[in-house]
């Protein structure tokens, strides 16, 4: 199943193709998923992560076509 993720440049994008979708097992977690892109611990736990713009129990199981996201703060002057 294929899953759009929108998240800060520090995760691990090497997998995925150049429409911003990867290919996981079927019946992987929000959890799981994390871990695969490489979001730090202490990303999430400062910033939201929402599934399909909303916020989820990280043991929530996901579907093909999902959009897992990260709030990402902007810095400026």
């Amino acid at each position: 199943m294929r899953i759009e993720f929108h998240g800060p440049s520090l995760c691990d994008f090497s997998k995925f193709d150049k429409d911003g979708t990867i290919e996981v097992p079927d019946g992987i977690t929000l959890k799981q998923f994390l871990k695969i892109v490489k979001l730090p611990l202490w990303w999430r736990k400062t910033f939201p992560l929402l599934l399909n713009y909303e916020k989820m129990p990280l043991n929530t199981v996901l579907k093909d076509g999902d959009i897992v996201s990260s709030f990402t703060p902007l810095g400026g002057g």
